[in-house]
């Protein structure tokens, strides 16, 4: 029987630690997420247990699980939550001179690149709202939209990997890629004018997981599908190390192949072209302060020109792979492409 009539600080703290702990699906990457001590991390789990009067969810050598009741507790938890979070925006619009905390989900991958001006924005926006306070994380790709679709960022900057209806998305700029290989792999010693698309089609291929809603090597056979790197970094990784052919960005894979680590396979067949956009929640477009820093960003990519978008054919999806073979361009992805605004 919970003993909750009343809603105390501790109580959200130890919310937040629950519904971490649920998102990560595990107890140590739960810690690592909250910087917290496992006896503390599974303190606090014990105490809102005795303070809801039930038991939650599993943990052990059995590995974690979510009971019935703990699925309840998350899903309130996360309503509870994005209440707060409304009125703190609402009460912020009062005055726009009110100290106020603005939070940014990055894609990995993105604050590296050459076209991306985010460091613009921010300064601009900060002349503007000197005493707004920034929360920034870098995060994975497929964690992005899902945050900002549950109230958890104002702001998502990345590419759409997953397209949610209750999101708005505004084009910044385009990242491109080409498929590459360690120069450990075989493809990296046959001459240029020996390798044929059939060799790149037949190796291992490395994919970064959820993001592959968009390429084609999605369906490949059981036996070309290679490792799975989660983030930018973890990919470039696997190709390294002579394993797997990817993808890699352009800005990324530049100072690897002038160096011999990396071989671009083929750039004249093969490519990816993704849109980088600014995602919004329902909740965080009414919020002054976000719509504002969107602006923002817009305008300071907009300044680029048409240096910011990259050749591609106008029957591309927003957000897909496209191969030139023997001069003809292909989308080879079957995903319904999202409408940008501003591109």
């Amino acid at each position: 029987m919970s003993h909750i009539s009343q809603i105390y600080d501790i109580d959200l703290k130890l919310l937040r630690c629950f519904c971490t702990i649920v998102e990560e699906r595990s107890f140590t990457a739960a810690q690592a997420a909250l910087n917290l001590s496992q006896s503390t991390l599974s303190e606090n789990l014990k105490s809102l247990e005795i303070r809801l009067g039930t038991r939650l969810c599993r943990r052990g050598p059995k590995g974690f699980k979510l009971f019935r009741e703990g699925e309840v507790v998350y899903k309130a938890a996360k309503e509870l939550f994005a209440s707060v979070e409304a009125f703190k925006q609402k009460a912020s619009n009062i005055n726009q001179n009110t100290v106020y905390e603005l939070s940014i989900g990055i894609q990995d991958g993105i604050v590296e690149n050459p076209s991306a001006r985010l460091h613009d924005a921010i300064r601009r926006f900060s002349d503007y709202y000197p005493n707004v306070r920034f929360r920034m994380e870098v995060m994975l790709g497929f964690q992005l939209a899902g945050r900002v679709a549950d109230g958890m960022l104002h702001v998502g900057i990345g590419l759409v990997n997953e397209h949610y209806a209750q999101l708005t998305y505004e084009h910044l700029f385009d990242e491109q890629g080409f498929m590459c290989c360690g120069h450990r792999h075989p493809l990296f010693a046959i001459p240029e004018e020996e390798l044929t698309m059939a060799d790149i089609e037949s190796a291992a291929y490395c994919s970064r997981g959820h993001l592959e809603y968009y390429h084609p090597e999605r369906a490949r056979r059981s036996d070309t599908c290679g490792d799975i790197g989660l983030g930018i970094q973890s990919q470039l990784a696997l190709i390294l190390s002579g394993r797997n052919i990817g993808y890699v960005l352009d800005h990324t894979a530049q100072p690897l192949i002038a160096s011999g680590a990396l071989r671009a396979l083929r750039p004249d067949r093969v490519r990816i072209v993704n849109p980088i956009t600014a995602m919004m929640g329902p909740a965080a477009a009414d919020f002054k302060l976000a719509r504002q820093f969107v602006d923002c960003l817009i305008d300071v990519h907009m300044e680029l020109g048409q240096s910011r978008l990259l050749p591609r054919p106008d029957f591309a999806t927003g957000c897909g792979t496209v191969v030139d073979r023997d001069g003809v361009f292909r989308v080879l992805s079957t995903a319904k492409a999202p409408v940008y605004a501003g591109a």
